[in-house]
């Protein structure tokens, strides 16, 4: 099962390069689809937007912000998990790849804090880039689980 993060990631690059190629103006449920049209999973996509009231009424500007917002809310609540499950772990390697997921995760919001910046000030390249290295950071979290365990492994 894809975690919500990875889920959310299908909203924000869908609306980075939808705001590049169109004008501002009111947004509308119409506009809300057509962005959605651009993601990978449309329903969730549009679910997610519109549980937004903000979305309605909105620019693609106020799009990309909301769905940055729920990314960030996203990955605060993945950071929250993964510090209580270290109380819970005593294998050696289960705690450094929990570690190792921990600081991505951290890294991403730091990214997802810059997108958001970057967004807010009409810098679609800063937001752009600062996405991609959050999107990259959340996928090396997922990576640590699917690395080969070492046999010959010394704690």
């Amino acid at each position: 099962m894809a975690s919500p993060i990875s889920c959310l990631s299908i909203l924000v690059i869908p609306l980075l390069v939808t705001s590049l190629f169109y004008q501002i103006s009111d947004a509308d449920r119409a506009l809300v689809e057509s962005v959605c049209h651009n993601s990978t999973d449309y329903d969730f996509c549009l679910s997610s937007l519109l549980s937004d009231e903000r979305s309605i009424k909105s620019t693609l500007q106020t799009l990309e912000s909301i769905s940055i917002e729920l990314h960030l809310d996203v990955i605060e609540v993945a950071y929250n998990r993964i510090s209580d499950l270290h109380k819970t772990l005593t294998d050696p390697l289960d705690k450094t790849r929990l570690q190792n997921c921990e600081n991505d995760i951290r890294d991403s919001h730091e990214n997802m804090l810059s997108a958001s910046d970057g967004a807010g000030l009409f810098n679609y390249d800063k937001a752009k880039l600062s996405l991609t290295a959050a999107l990259l950071k959340v996928g090396a979290c997922a990576n640590e689980y699917e690395k080969p365990q070492n046999v010959n492994h010394h704690y």
